[in-house]
């Protein structure tokens, strides 16, 4: 039997790999569930900034005035590519 009631040993359950060791939630220190608390603010920010990037839809520029398309998906009539002028 461990003698270490506060502290226990993590595992994951699935593969059964060491996560390390971990302090029991109702014997954390002040310190520790600020920490906590603190990690876990900032990786929903982090999470929440990473969505909104990717939900953006980006535009291609441009270089005269037209319909806007979106990046890869623009309107492109071969104009400025023509050998001999257009």
């Amino acid at each position: 039997m461990p003698h270490h009631d506060h502290r226990i040993e993590v595992f994951d359950a699935a593969t059964g790999r060491y996560l390390g060791p971990a302090t029991v939630a109702d014997e954390a220190s002040p310190e520790q569930i600020t920490q906590v608390r603190t990690a876990r603010a900032a990786r929903s920010r982090r999470l929440r900034k990473d969505l909104a990037a990717a939900q953006r839809e980006r535009y291609a520029a441009v270089t005269r005035p037209g319909e806007a398309g979106a990046a890869g998906r623009g309107v492109h009539d071969g104009g400025c590519c023509r050998v001999g002028g257009g």
